[in-house]
C-alpha cells in the first residue's frame, strides 16, 4: 500500500511537470507569435537535430529525480514505511542522494569551465 501510494505521489509529481512544462512551451510560442506580428524580419534558418527524442513524457529529468527524494525523505520522516522496510528504502534515498550530488558537482565544474 506505501508503495502505491509513494507511486501515485511520484506519478502526480510528473504529471504537474509535465503541465508546467507545457505551459512554458505554449507561451514561448505565443510570445514568438506576437513578436513575430509587431516587428516582421527575414527568419533564421534553425537547424533542428534529427536526432532529438520526441518528448512523450517517459524522460525522466534531475529535477524529477530530486522530487523522488524529496518524497521519500518525507515519506520516512512521517512513518510511511514499516520497520522491515525501512532499510530498503534508505538504500534506495542514500543511492539517489549520491547520485544527484554527483550530478551537481558535475554540472558545478561544466559551469566552472
Amino acid at each position: 500500500m506505501y508503495v502505491y501510494n509513494l507511486y501515485e505521489t511520484f506519478s502526480t509529481l510528473i504529471s504537474l511537470e509535465r503541465k508546467i512544462e507545457m505551459s512554458k512551451t505554449a507561451k514561448k510560442k505565443a510570445s514568438a507569435k506576437v513578436e513575430q506580428t509587431t516587428a516582421p524580419e527575414a527568419p533564421e534558418a534553425v537547424e533542428t537535430p534529427e536526432a532529438a527524442p520526441a518528448d512523450d513524457g517517459s524522460q525522466i529529468t534531475i529535477a524529477d529525480l530530486q522530487a523522488m527524494a524529496n518524497v521519500i525523505d518525507a515519506a520516512v520522516r512521517r512513518g510511511a514505511f514499516g520497520a522491515s522496510e525501512v532499510g530498503e528504502v534508505s538504500a534506495v534515498y542514500t543511492k539517489l542522494a549520491a547520485f544527484l550530488q554527483k550530478v551537481a558537482e558535475q554540472q558545478k565544474a561544466a559551469e566552472q569551465q
